[in-house]
């Protein structure tokens, strides 16, 4: 059985990952003038042990929940697909602005799930009034 706030801890925790992920790529854009760096970016990983305490502690019928929850953790990898030029800078403006916009795009869309998840909450408190 999941608590009523799953969802809200779930876009809780989505919109920490989009406001981290904002903060490291236009950090990349300061360092375009520094030879030799590779621009970062962040991605979820979730550990097994985490995924395991998070299911255990959810589950009451014995099943580990397929749902992701909040096991989920960050790691800040070297961007795969980066073009490095003579000085071995990887940062390109157009496609790190294209990355922010895109992290932008998903971050608004969860503000407006988070605001229609407590508005609901709170009409659910106030029976319905």
């Amino acid at each position: 059985m999941s608590s009523i706030l799953d969802t809200t801890e779930r876009i809780r925790s989505g919109l920490d990952y989009h406001l981290q992920r904002h903060n490291l790529l236009t950090a990349n854009l300061t360092q375009i003038d520094t030879p030799g760096f590779r621009p970062l970016d962040l991605v979820r990983r979730a550990s097994f042990e985490a995924e395991l305490d998070t299911a255990l502690s959810s589950s009451t019928e014995g099943h580990i929940p397929l749902a992701r929850g909040p096991g989920h953790r960050y790691s800040v990898v070297a961007d795969p697909n980066a073009t490095v030029g003579y000085d071995g800078n990887g940062v390109s403006v157009d496609r790190e602005a294209v990355k922010i916009a895109a992290n932008q795009i998903r971050y608004d869309s969860l503000t407006v799930l988070a605001t229609q998840q407590l508005s609901g909450l709170q009409w659910a408190a106030g029976d319905g009034r």
